[in-house]
C-alpha cells in the first residue's frame, strides 16, 4: 500500500511536546478528518508498524530512541453546542488547544471550565488524564468521549462511567490505550457556579461575593503563573509526579512528625497527600538543580529543564527524586508524565 503524501519521516518529537526533549519519530502525521485517520492507520497496518498517538505532547517524555512506527497527532477541530435547558453540551475536537478552549467558553459566558485556564496540551489529552487543577477535574464537567479504534476501525462514543476515572488516570491509560479520542463532550452552564473551594481561589475572592467568570480565569491564570514556568520558554510538563494517595493510618504516622502536612480525605478512606509539600519541607528539594534538570523554585512538584536536554538525564533525575521521597518517608511516588520507550 504507497504511503500517504501527508505522512512524514524522521521528525523530531521535541519540539512537539512540552518538555522539549526526545528523539525522532520513524513516520508522522496529523490527521484532520476521521477519513484521513482511517487511512494513515489502513496504512500503517498494511505496513506493520506500530502506531503512538500524541496530543498536545503535554504530558509525555519521548525516550533518547524515538518512537518507531507511525506517530499520529489527531488535529481535529470541529466545535459544537447543544442546549439543554440552562446547561450547555459541547463537543470539541481532539486537537484543539484546551486554553484556547476555556477562554472561548469564558467570551461566551459558560462556566465549568475556568478553572482548567492556563493548562498546556489539546482537549484529547484532558479524559486520558482525567485533568485536574485547582478544585475542577475532567470528571465533573465530561459527558461522553468519542474515540475511533484502530483495531475494529469502527468510532465509539464512551458514557462518563465508562471512562472509569480515577485520580489521574482513565480508561484510555489502561484497558483503552489503543483508541484514538476525536472529540470530548463537556457539559457547562449559563448559570454562574464558581467553584473557589481551592485555597488561593478561596483566599482571592474571600470578601467579593459573586466574581465574574473572567475573575476567576483571571484569578487561576496569576496563580498558575506563580507556580508553574512558561513552558514555551522552558521544559515543564506542569506537575511531573502525582500527589500520593496513602492509607489513612499512614498519614497519621507521618503526621506524628511533621504535623502541618497536608492531606485531603478520599472517598475510598484514603488520604492523598501534597508531594509538593513534602519534596520542599521533609527532602528540602524545592530549587534542586542537577546540571540541566531540576525541581522548579517555585513549585517542587514541577520537573524543568533545558530545552534539548537529555531524555535519559530527565529520567535519571526523576528517580533519583522518587528514592529520596521513598528514603525519608516510605512512600513510593508514581510519575504524572508518560515515559515513551521506543514505542513501548
Amino acid at each position: 500500500m504507497p504511503m500517504p503524501d501527508q505522512i512524514q519521516t524522521q521528525v523530531s518529537l521535541a519540539s512537539r511536546t512540552t518538555l522539549g526533549v526526545g528523539g525522532v519519530a520513524e513516520y508522522f502525521v496529523k490527521a484532520r478528518t476521521l477519513p484521513e485517520l482511517r487511512a494513515f492507520v489502513h496504512w500503517a497496518k498494511s505496513e506493520k508498524h506500530p502506531l503512538f498517538i500524541l496530543g498536545g505532547g503535554s504530558n509525555v517524555l519521548v525516550s533518547e530512541e524515538g518512537i518507531r512506527g507511525l506517530v499520529v497527532h489527531p488535529a481535529f477541530s470541529a466545535v459544537t453546542y447543544k442546549d439543554i435547558e440552562s446547561d450547555v453540551y459541547v463537543t470539541v475536537g481532539a486537537g484543539v488547544v484546551l486554553d484556547e478552549f476555556v477562554e472561548t467558553l469564558v467570551a461566551q459566558g459558560l462556566w465549568g471550565l475556568e478553572n482548567l485556564s492556563g493548562i498546556p496540551g489539546t482537549v484529547g489529552g484532558v479524559p486520558v488524564q482525567n485533568v485536574g487543577a485547582y478544585g475542577v477535574e475532567a470528571k465533573d464537567i465530561i459527558v461522553a468521549v468519542e474515540v475511533y479504534d484502530p483495531i475494529t476501525d469502527s468510532v465509539q462514543t464512551l458514557s462518563n462511567s465508562e471512562c472509569a476515572f480515577t485520580y489521574r488516570d482513565s480508561y484510555f491509560k489502561r484497558e483503552g490505550k489503543h483508541l484514538i479520542i476525536t472529540a470530548v463532550t463537556f457539559r457547562v452552564s449559563r448559570i454562574a457556579t464558581p467553584k473557589l473551594a481551592y485555597k488561593d481561589l478561596a483566599a482571592r475572592f474571600s470578601e467579593e461575593a459573586a466574581p465574574s467568570l473572567q475573575d476567576v480565569r483571571d484569578a487561576v491564570l496569576l496563580i498558575r503563573s506563580k507556580k508553574f514556568p512558561d513552558w514555551r520558554v522552558v521544559g515543564t510538563a506542569g506537575s511531573f509526579f502525582k500527589n500520593p494517595i496513602i492509607p489513612a493510618e499512614e498519614y497519621e504516622k507521618l503526621r506524628a512528625t511533621y504535623p502541618e502536612l497536608p492531606g485531603f480525605p478520599t472517598d475510598d478512606g484514603r488520604v492523598k497527600v501534597s508531594l509538593g509539600w513534602i519534596l520542599d519541607h521533609v527532602c528540602n528539594l524545592r530549587g534542586y538543580t542537577e546540571e540541566s534538570v531540576g525541581l522548579y523554585s517555585e513549585q517542587a512538584l514541577v520537573l524543568i529543564c533545558a530545552h534539548g536536554t537529555s531524555p535519559n538525564d530527565v529520567i535519571s533525575f526523576s528517580e533519583k527524586i522518587i528514592a529520596r521521597v521513598y528514603e525519608a518517608t516510605g512512600i513510593v511516588i508514581e510519575r504524572e508524565v508518560t515515559i515513551v520507550k521506543n514505542n513501548s
